[in-house]
């Protein structure tokens, strides 16, 4: 008797620890946070195929679940067999088609449809109190931590584009001159890109959209990735991890009223996920905080540290830079994965998109 109490006692005990290291990411989701749900259809078509191909290959990118929203009903459309892969960096989903058997077509076109339940992202309120944070512990297991120890060490590393230390270490540290707080520091460097930076309407820069730190320093303008790609290097030299995330908004700003419940996307958006020890990982977004600024709204722009506005980021589909895809391209890693990419016997041809969105 007394043994099987005592065995019982340590199934008990072993199952207390257990509970107490399981995951409690966000367990204290805002009540108040908005949903959305939109259907995307995405197509690519690549054109002007050269006759003499052998092959053509193809990726499409594809969002993935994570906390918050998920990817459901997804449809593919494909003259030639399709395979949804992965990359090994940072996850990245993609549609890959490689077409060996052309015949006489001088195109190939490819889509996927699906559906998105995207909850608004908000780490941080308005005025900078955590209202959302993980508490897991320090020696928690999890995937979600797991995951998350692997992107912090791959957002303190540089990148092609985004340089770490140098110039702007000497930078980073005189704007974050007496912040003693990782949380503190970041909100100096939000602040900083906002005041300094301008967001590029005209499309004058001749780097545009590039997320060359070195050259968006002496230009002082460019769009929602140049911002961030500079932000991001100040961050990292820092020691602060910080990485990129690509998505697409359903709106512009302002934002309309009514909201249309169908239309045509122009381009993507991005934000910056910065970590701390403290509360996880936050969102900033110092571009459309310009943006917003811009359009006489201050108090949206406040809100954009720690938090994104759901309309601006109806859907997340890639983190990272310097992209090697699956199966690997022939070409350089890519810059960013956003758009499709395609190939003709390993050498990068035009891949044209349009991406249309719908909502019940």
């Amino acid at each position: 008797m007394c043994r099987w109490v005592l065995a019982l006692i340590a199934v008990v005990t072993t199952w207390v620890i257990a509970a107490d290291d399981a995951c409690r990411c966000g367990n204290n989701q805002p009540t108040n946070a908005r949903t959305l749900t939109v259907r995307f259809t995405y197509k690519a078509v690549v054109p002007n195929i050269p006759r003499d191909a052998q092959v053509v290959e193809l990726w499409l990118p594809l969002p993935s679940d994570s906390e918050w929203q998920t990817v459901r009903d997804v449809q593919v459309s494909s003259p030639v067999p399709y395979r949804i892969t992965q990359e090994a960096k940072f996850g990245n989903r993609m549609v890959y088609v490689r077409d060996e058997k052309r015949g006489t077509r001088d195109a190939l076109e490819v889509g996927v449809s699906f559906v998105v339940e995207r909850k608004e992202v908000r780490v941080l309120g308005g005025d900078g109190q955590v209202v959302r944070t993980c508490s897991c512990p320090p020696n928690c297991n999890c995937d979600h931590c797991r995951t998350s120890k692997t992107l912090v060490n791959l957002s303190l590393k540089p990148e092609t584009l985004v340089p770490v230390g140098g110039r702007f270490l000497t930078i980073a540290q005189e704007v974050t001159q007496g912040k003693k707080t990782t949380l503190e520091k970041v909100k100096a460097l939000f602040e900083h890109v906002v005041a300094t930076m301008q967001y590029d309407y005209k499309r004058e820069s001749p780097k545009l959209g590039e997320g060359d730190v070195v050259f968006v320093c002496d230009f002082r303008k460019g769009n929602c990735s140049d911002l961030h790609s500079y932000l991001i290097s100040l961050a990292r030299s820092l020691g602060i991890p910080a990485y990129l995330e690509y998505g697409f908004p359903i709106a512009g700003i302002p934002l309309p009223e009514p909201l249309p419940k169908e239309g045509k996307i122009g381009g993507y958006h991005c934000w910056t996920w910065v970590y701390d020890e403290q509360i996880g990982w936050f969102p900033i977004d110092a571009s459309d905080a310009r943006r917003w600024l811009d359009a006489g709204k201050p108090e949206v722009k406040d809100f954009l540290f720690g938090n994104l506005v759901l309309e601006r980021s109806a859907v997340a589909f890639s983190r990272g830079r310097d992209i090697v895809l699956n199966p690997p391209q022939k070409g350089q890693p890519l810059n960013y994965f956003i758009y499709p990419y395609a190939e003709a016997d390993g050498q990068p041809i035009k891949a044209q998109w349009e991406l249309t969105y719908q909502m019940p």
